[in-house]
């Protein structure tokens, strides 16, 4: 199953793929895609930059795979 970025579109074969594309990207799109379904994308950068576990890339992970529902959710 292939998951698409919510901004542009773009296909990986795991959330965790396009989670470190939206972050990677760190465009104005991507930045406020993050920023609407309830998280801080600055704070989900420090995060994954001082955490242990890629917690940032975990989080944005869960979250890419909800929107691919329709459903938004904020994952802790």
């Amino acid at each position: 199953m292939y998951l698409k970025c919510p901004v542009c579109k773009k296909e990986w074969n795991a959330s965790l793929k396009v989670a470190r594309h939206i972050f990677g990207n760190g465009d104005k799109a991507h930045r406020a895609w993050v920023n609407s379904q309830g998280v801080s994308f600055t704070d989900l950068l420090i995060r994954q930059a001082t955490g242990s576990g890629n917690q940032g890339f975990m989080v944005l992970a869960k979250i890419v795979e909800s929107s691919q529902d329709g459903t938004s959710g904020v994952a802790g």
